[in-house]
């Protein structure tokens, strides 16, 4: 196996490194940072649904609810026996120990939530400790990580390699992978009129998120459907003049800062799931033997979206690219 790259998503980058920006394409020694990065996104995902589920308002009025016949349980004798609002706290004042009651209250109601998000979102921590899997990762790069991360130097130019370096570009500061996009080409929908595309991941680390990464990571995705396309149109020996470009993509309606991206992008909304792992062959059905997931999900707005956005479709914008080369630029402190 090529000597890998490593990736600490729980450490800082090395200040002593050069404050470079850098867009490389995939190579066998970045094969476990990118395997490590399209993992990070589901863990992403899980934290944003937690966040999601403690603050929806149904979780809210469940929670005041409890709060209000706590206390209607505890004060009620208090309340009785006193007849001004300064002889209750007088009386609280030396029977402290009434807000005792409060605890099992508290740790029924922090316990149920806890419960709930727990079941909804370790989802996506099975989705994440699963992508190392072979199946998984064929469905995200199209091609085994495994063969590929072994490839030789003197493989590079392999069909095999090259092929598979023009799927994923990653974007490296101080000389660490932060970002990843991939792209993979789907035959069987294409047709000698129409390829389609579909962007399996586009992640950047938490730290980046607001450095726009993620936008100049959508216009390589955009980039690389053209590059799979013209491969497509050449491997296929399709002689047309025109030919239309889909490209496919999915968020989570959590991941606000991704939906946002592909609605100012101009993708459409083509449906909308409660499966929310995208490479298993069946959904969830129940939570518990007998909740249908399908229904809390919905209950808390937990979806997986489908988008698609057409390209330009001239020929000329798929013949003669080639695969990504690196590019350095200077860093730019844009968060």
């Amino acid at each position: 196996m090529a000597q890998q790259k490593k990736v600490d998503l729980n450490k800082p980058l090395d200040a002593t490194e050069e404050a470079k920006i850098r867009r490389t394409p995939l190579e066998p020694a970045l094969a476990t940072a990118a395997l490590t990065l399209h993992g990070d996104y589901y863990r992403q995902v899980q934290s944003k649904t937690n966040h999601a589920i403690v603050w929806h308002p149904i979780t809210q009025a469940y929670l005041l609810v409890v709060f209000v016949v706590a206390t209607v349980y505890v004060f009620r004798d208090l309340v009785d026996v006193s007849d001004s609002i300064s002889e209750f706290f007088s009386l609280l004042k030396y029977h402290k120990y009434v807000l005792t009651k409060y605890f099992p209250a508290m740790i029924f109601a922090a316990g149920t939530v806890g419960l709930v998000s727990f079941t909804i979102t370790d989802e996506f921590r099975v989705i994440s400790d699963k992508l190392a899997s072979d199946a998984y990762m064929a469905q995200i790069f199209r091609f085994p990580l495994r063969v590929y991360a072994n490839a030789q130097p003197t493989d590079a130019n392999t069909k095999f390699v090259e092929a598979a370096s023009q799927s994923t570009d990653l974007v490296e500061y101080r000389n660490s992978p932060i970002a990843i996009v991939t792209v993979v080409p789907l035959p069987d929908k294409s047709t000698t009129d129409t390829f389609h595309a579909k962007i399996t991941g586009l992640h950047v680390r938490k730290a980046y998120r607001t450095a726009g990464v993620e936008k100049d990571l959508l216009e390589f995705a955009k980039e690389k459907a053209r590059v799979l396309c013209n491969r497509y149109v050449l491997d296929n020996n399709i002689h047309t003049n025109n030919i239309r470009i889909v490209l496919a993509a999915e968020a989570y309606s959590v991941d606000k800062s991704l939906t946002s991206l592909y609605a100012e992008e101009g993708f459409s909304v083509k449906r909308t799931s409660t499966k929310l792992d995208p490479f298993a062959l069946e959904a969830t059905k129940t939570f518990f033997f007998v909740i249908p997931a399908g229904a809390l999900l919905s209950l808390f707005g937990i979806t997986r979206i489908s988008y698609e956005l057409q390209l330009d479709n001239a020929v000329d914008l798929v013949t003669g690219s080639t695969a990504v080369r690196k590019n350095e630029t200077s860093a730019k402190r844009r968060a």
